[in-house]
């Protein structure tokens, strides 16, 4: 949801989950947008804090907080030179990932149904 486009959009998200919220929120924006987020999610629904473009604190209220029963789970994320090296480490050691098995876009679901069923290795979704 563009910030820019909805300065609300804590409000458009309900309104597009008819009052409900979201299962999980990626916040990329931070600061005072976490309440925002909050106000987005359902109950005991997840927030991943991934960035803080618009400001590394906040402050909190609370009383959504608790009364949804949100988790926020910061992620840590580095530069994309750090993701070349790291690709770079693997290839020179033939590191490869075990593949259990490749699934097209159009059939995301069943990729999904199958990593719940316990897959051995990644589940990987193709978009080309």
């Amino acid at each position: 949801m563009n910030y820019r486009t909805f300065p609300r959009w804590e409000e458009e998200v309900l309104k597009l989950t008819d009052g409900k919220g979201v299962d999980l929120l990626l916040d990329v924006a931070g600061g005072e947008g976490l309440n925002q987020s909050i106000a987005a999610t359902k109950a005991a629904g997840r927030i991943a804090q991934i960035g803080f473009l618009t400001g590394q604190t906040t402050t909190l209220g609370l009383m959504p907080l608790i009364f949804r029963q949100t988790t926020i789970r910061g992620i840590a994320v580095a530069p994309r030179s750090s993701f070349d090296r790291m690709n770079a480490f693997l290839n020179e050691h033939a590191i490869r990932p075990v593949i259990d098995r490749t699934y097209s876009f159009e059939a995301a679901r069943q990729a999904y149904e199958h990593l719940a069923r316990g897959a051995f290795g990644k589940v990987v979704i193709s978009i080309s």
